[in-house]
């Protein structure tokens, strides 16, 4: 099996944890306000990391000369563009859906249905752009091997 199929697979573990916690924090409340609905992305988005770096370290990619806590410097970096990747979709998803055609989101029988359904689509859109830059950074040597390597390659 390749990278990406085990990526996905890393990343679908990360994933339902994220997605049950922030589930669950739209269901305690947390999708009153932009600032709780941004918290609970965020906290989902933490702990769903630290389970797609144990997988990924282990069982996707291949592992370079750096120390742990050196990878795990550079994954926390990437993945904390991948979160404010994430937050700007959902932002605009929810945005997207009051827009008078998505008024139908109301009836669901669930709370906070934008904001569940506007989470879930940023998880989704944001998948490849994660696996590319983790592949291409957080276990390829790092933020700074990766600047130096695009620096190397300009005239």
């Amino acid at each position: 099996m390749g990278a990406f199929p085990r990526y996905l697979v890393s990343a679908g573990a990360a994933t339902c944890v994220d997605i049950a916690l922030v589930q669950f924090l739209l269901t305690a409340g947390f999708a009153g306000a932009p600032t709780l609905y941004a918290a609970a992305i965020a906290l989902g988005a933490l702990c769903g990391m630290g389970v797609n770096f144990v997988i990924s370290r282990r069982f996707v990619f291949a592992p370079d000369d750096r120390a742990a806590h050196e990878q795990f410097t550079s994954f926390l970096v990437i993945s904390l563009t991948t979160l404010l990747l994430r937050l700007l979709v959902a932002f605009a998803l929810v945005t997207l859906f009051t827009l008078s055609i998505f008024d139908w989101l109301n009836q669901l029988p669930v709370a906070a249905p934008q904001e569940r359904i506007a989470h879930l689509g940023a998880v989704g859109l944001v998948v490849l752009y994660s696996f590319l830059a983790h592949k291409h950074v957080s276990f390829a040597g790092g933020v700074l091997a990766f600047l130096a390597n695009k620096a190397a390659v300009r005239p």
